[in-house]
């Protein structure tokens, strides 16, 4: 899923992500350029770059970058829900 952007976590954020947890900023490394409040974007694992989850975003790529804490990502779906193993 190219077409979304990407939100990257670190690895202690994996487990809580993939349990349905929304995305605390301090478990952020990375956060692509562009993104805007309510976008959909895909939240991936910063050492195998896989999607973990989608989620929608609660603030812009600018007011990301200046946050320290708090809740930045909502998350949707995530692996191993109901909707993600839709087949």
């Amino acid at each position: 899923n190219n077409f979304l952007k990407k939100i990257t976590i670190d690895m202690g954020a994996v487990k809580f992500i993939a349990s349905g947890a929304d995305v605390m900023r301090p478990g952020i490394t990375e956060i692509e350029n562009g993104i805007m409040k309510e976008d959909i974007v895909s939240i991936v694992d910063v050492m195998h770059k896989k999607p973990l989850a989608v989620g929608i975003a609660l603030f812009s790529y600018e007011e990301m970058i200046n946050m320290s804490s708090g809740k930045v990502v909502k998350n949707l779906h995530y692996v191993g829900d109901k909707v993600w193993n839709y087949s």
